[in-house]
């Protein structure tokens, strides 16, 4: 063991001296005057390999421009790197003694370690890793992927047991030939390949070979008898020659053959078997070529005879209903067999370079000769400073070549021309954005369901209504509330600006009676949460007892006032169904009244109308509301992508469930009407569902024709869109501008863009885009060509049926 450890650390002081940069070692020649320079250049030797930078381009941007192609000076070619992409002048031959062998590149491994051994011996069939016997493997592996690695192993070595208990004295020792495959995984995907350590997990499949034997006599061919004292002898405890017995010392030679012995009848069972090995440990680089790899496997075997004891052995030799397994602790040094060399020019390579050129080259003719130079590849004509760089007046990181908006504010960001990302910048950004979404959408919920008010008004946000708060979530509807609310032909959701409350509303009226009575059938039916509120911009307000007595009076005053101004002055003839006034007498003609349209009662000279008539649309309470699900998201979406005149219901069923649905319907013809009008439009997958009394009910439940093998399923619970993924489409936008003096220039900025659209927004801007994608991921790849070749502001824009939505909900719609 001290010598394993001793090798370790000689191994890990190789690799940190292999290592060790030495490059801070190499003298200047900034000093040399330039005729000291060029006989340095004359007498020095060829070098072995030019070191110039890694990174070549413009220090603002880490990259070279590539639309600017480097020139060659008069006496002088162009520096190559061969190690950045192996280039080499023409009558260089680079050593290529690896060629043709990029894909196999295998690795050996040797190592050492203990084998353990798990099975019948041992009280709690665990044996320590001290106790182990000795082991040696050898593996080659290739590796597969970054993270993934194919080894074959070959392992030789003794697996043994000693069991000496007051029951049990056993013993065994065996030779152990194991070979076969285990896939690695090291996490290469994850790591990266500048740590030098890095873990693994492995699996395989194995098959070995095993030959057992025990220890029963000494070298002079006496049987051992373990007495009760702890003691061997040469003869039995109870035997009638006891008194004579002698001491005995085990020999450890293992020298009976357990099979052939047969103490239990086993006869001649199989000695091979398969075993699956799971390993894990990590591996240590040492040198580029050097790995230390530190592994533990467990082999989980096929067989329970290792130790040549099962549970069917006799008397005290039974063991448990386990098989054999065994361990295997090792440590190994893995040799690359072919790492790349450093691949190094002849000799004569550069005997006819030109280093004084080379020295004062200028490639983008800036003026500023490469060795000084900061920002290679400035195209040519531009300004530049002192380091070659061009140069950036209003300091915003973006050159004057380059910046539209010159100067541009101090300290504000911009985009990649330059632009200031103000208020305003924005702004317009997100006018040209949002612009065909149509903001001045709203969507206006319909259905009626125990409407005792007669046509419920028009929804007015700007005024103020009346409404019934049927309920206040903040974590979602419950299931079994959920189909309550569905059963409501006129419900409505309202998010309150806490952004996670969302409140239940049914019906909207101009009047607090109409309201009140609406409340009372609610609570006749079982809504006994149900009270007054008022709705106006979205918000809405509970009514206390008070408020609603006080609106009460305010509202028979106003109809009182109407009345009287109506029939003011004395007698009224009623034949035309007209009323006198309070001070005068009133005579009924036709049964017509002054109030709303319903049934009149006279009143001190008045008549008031409740304005109770039944709606044909209205829902009895146990009639069945029929509505058209569209869809069910993880994520909330804008109700107005299902553009229809169905209406829209957005119902919040827990934290990631938003549920969309349309009104409600009397019928199951006019439900299935509207969900083949849905399927027109793009929602191909809409389906019809039924709500009575509180409850989801099966449509075979309903007047509804249903095949005898449809199979409804009710859960409510799932996600699903009812979208043709084929209407939602990614596009790249390139720009927008109002001004049409500019469409000129802009024609000529896009024609070589392919598949380029010129559209006239509603606002009277002109859109560019390009490209037609379903799949977020190609619009995305197209972005990134259009961005390297120069349009750096291009992004991606989400249509659903021509109309611009936001990328989350043309993600969500596509799931």
């Amino acid at each position: 063991m001290r010598g394993l450890v001793l090798c370790i650390f000689l191994l890990l002081v190789t690799a940190s001296v292999a290592q060790t940069d030495t490059t801070a070692s190499q003298s200047p020649l900034d000093k040399l005057t330039p005729e000291e320079l060029l006989q340095y250049y004359i007498n020095e030797k060829a070098p072995d390999w030019p070191k110039g930078p890694l990174f070549v381009g413009d220090s603002l941007f880490k990259n070279l421009n590539e639309r600017i192609i480097p020139t060659t000076t008069v006496t002088g070619e162009g520096l190559y790197r061969g190690e950045i992409d192996g280039r080499y002048p023409s009558d260089v031959s680079p050593e290529s003694e690896n060629a043709g062998l990029e894909a196999l590149k295998p690795k050996i491994a040797l190592g050492a370690g203990h084998l353990g051994f798990y099975g019948d011996l041992y009280e709690k069939t665990f044996q320590s890793p001290l106790m182990a016997r000795m082991a040696y493997d050898l593996n080659v592996s290739q590796r597969l992927t970054r993270y993934l690695q194919l080894n074959f192993n070959v392992v030789f070595g003794k697996l043994g047991a000693n069991e000496w208990t007051l029951n049990r004295y056993e013993n065994f020792q065996s030779e152990i030939r194991a070979g076969g495959l285990n896939l690695l995984y090291d996490f290469g995907n994850f790591i990266s390949d500048r740590y030098k350590v890095r873990p693994f997990v492995s699996v395989g499949i194995f098959g070995f070979e095993f030959l057992s034997k025990t220890d029963l006599m000494d070298r002079n061919g006496n049987v051992y008898h373990y007495w009760s004292d702890g003691s061997i002898k040469d003869q039995a405890e109870n035997s009638p020659g006891a008194m004579f017995a002698k001491d005995l010392k085990r020999d450890y030679i293992y020298e009976t053959d357990i099979r052939e012995r047969n103490a239990d009848g086993f006869g001649q069972y199989a000695e091979r078997a398969f075993a699956v090995p799971v390993g894990v440990g990590f591996i240590m680089q040492a040198t580029p070529r050097v790995d230390v790899k530190f592994n533990f496997q467990l082999f989980f075997s096929s067989t329970d005879y290792i130790d040549g004891i099962t549970k069917d052995s006799k008397g005290n030799r039974a063991g448990n209903g386990s098989r054999d397994n065994f361990s295997y602790s090792s440590i190994s040094v893995q040799y690359d067999l072919l790492a790349p060399k450093s691949v190094k020019p002849p000799k004569d390579a550069y005997i006819t370079t030109d280093w004084l050129a080379l020295d004062k080259e200028d490639r983008d003719k800036d003026g500023v000769r490469d060795w000084d130079d900061k920002c290679h590849g400035t195209p040519e004509g531009v300004k530049v400073n002192e380091f070659g760089c061009p140069e950036d007046d209003d300091k915003d990181g973006v050159p004057n070549y380059m910046d539209d908006e010159n100067p541009s504010p101090a300290g504000v960001p911009v985009n990649g021309r330059g632009v200031a990302q103000t208020d305003e910048y924005w702004a317009r950004w997100h006018a040209e954005y949002m612009d065909t979404v149509g903001l001045d959408k709203k969507v206006q919920y319909v259905g009626n369901i125990f409407d005792l008010a007669g046509n419920t008004p028009r929804l007015n946000d700007e005024k103020t209504m009346y409404t019934i708060e049927l309920g206040r979530y903040s974590n979602g509807v419950p299931p079994e509330d959920m189909a309550q609310l569905l059963s409501i032909g006129d419900i409505r959701s309202t998010t309150l600006e806490d952004g996670t409350t969302v409140v239940y509303t049914a019906g909207s009226y101009d009047k607090i009676s109409k309201a009140l009575k609406r409340k009372e059938q609610f609570e006749k039916d079982g809504q006994t949460k149900a009270r007054l509120a008022t709705l106006k911009n979205k918000k809405i307000v509970g009514l206390s007892d008070e408020q609603i007595k006080t609106l009460l009076d305010k509202e028979k005053n106003e109809e009182l006032l109407v009345s009287g101004n109506n029939g003011q002055g004395g007698n009224g003839n009623g034949n035309n169904g007209n009323t006198s006034g309070q001070n005068g007498n009133s005579t009924s003609g036709n049964g017509s009244n002054s109030g709303n349209t319903g049934n009149g009662a006279s009143v001190n000279g008045s008549t008031q109308g409740d304005g109770s008539n039944a709606d044909a649309e209205s829902f009895g309470k146990d009639d069945i509301v029929y509505r058209v699900q569209l869809g069910a998201y993880k994520n909330k979406i804008n109700p107005s992508i299902f553009n229809t005149s169905a209406g829209v219901l957005e119902l919040k069923m827990g934290e990631n469930l938003f549920r969309y649905v349309t009104r409600g319907y009397k019928t199951i013809e006019e439900a299935a009407s509207v969900r083949a009008d849905l399927v027109i439009q793009g929602y191909s997958d809409a389906f019809v569902t039924a709500y009575q009394g509180g409850k989801r009910i099966p449509l075979n439940k309903t007047k509804a024709t249903v095949d005898k093998n449809f199979k409804e399923d009710l859960n409510e619970a799932k996600t699903f869109s009812s979208v043709d993924k084929k209407l939602v489409n990614f596009r790249i936008q390139l720009g927008s501008l109002k001004k049409p003096a500019k469409e000129t220039e802009y024609n000529e900025l896009y024609k070589d863009v392919p598949n380029l659209d010129r559209q006239n927004t509603s606002t009277g801007m002109i859109r560019y885009v390009a490209g037609n994608y379903t799949s977020y991921d190609e619009a995305e790849k197209f972005r990134k060509q259009l961005e390297d070749s120069g349009f750096s502001d291009a992004f991606i824009i989400a249509t659903f049926k021509s109309e611009i939505i936001s990328i989350q909900e043309a993600l969500e719609l596509l799931k």
